[in-house]
């Protein structure tokens, strides 16, 4: 597949290589990693953070994409980078969606056809809720509106929340990213949307 998309290196470490035996070093990421997909999976960011620093290492690579998806993943390893003044630059790739609206995910294969149907629901109710604050709504208002309508769809809300985009420290009021994680029946599903 790479070979096909024009790919003329790929770098491929064993897992010897990427954990060696009697490894003790890992980074701890605070700030953009709480919270959020840091409460909910600890440990998470610091593996992610861990092994990006070992790949930016080990290639030299100058540019890293990360896609926007994982809002909270970019924004902490954007922070990692500059923390430890690393010379690569980390873009952000803009999320990529199903005809429905539904953020692509490799998680989406595990949803029933039913559930594949219902799940565009949680893209829907974050742009309904953005709509609604772009109209005057209160974001209280906007966001209540929005997880009523997903409970009613069947979901399991883990959190809808505004929050500063680079931080992901909630806020109050626009402009954000409205970040969400909803569990349709054995799926959690991310999505998140400048707001």
């Amino acid at each position: 597949m790479l070979e096909a998309a024009g790919c003329d290196l790929a770098w491929l470490p064993s897992v010897e290589a990427m954990y060696p035996p009697g490894r003790a070093t890992t980074i701890d990421v605070e700030g953009a990693a709480e919270g959020w997909e840091g409460a909910a999976r600890p440990g998470h960011f610091r593996g992610v953070a861990t092994v990006c620093t070992k790949l930016f290492q080990q290639t030299g690579a100058v540019a890293a994409m990360f896609g926007e998806k994982d809002w909270q993943q970019l924004q902490a390893i954007r922070q990692v980078v500059r923390d430890l003044d690393m010379p690569i630059r980390i873009i952000g790739c803009p999320t990529v969606r199903e005809a429905d609206g539904l953020a692509m995910s490799s998680r989406n294969r595990f949803l029933s056809p039913a559930e594949r149907a219902q799940a565009a629901a949680l893209p829907g109710a974050m742009q309904a809720a953005i709509a609604a604050m772009a109209r005057g709504a209160t974001p209280a208002a906007a966001l209540a509106e929005a997880r009523a309508g997903l409970a009613a769809a069947g979901f399991a809300l883990d959190y809808l929340a505004l929050v500063e985009p680079e931080t992901l420290r909630a806020c109050a009021a626009p402009p954000a990213r409205l970040i969400a994680a909803a569990r349709l029946g054995g799926v959690r599903l991310l999505d998140n949307m400048p707001a």
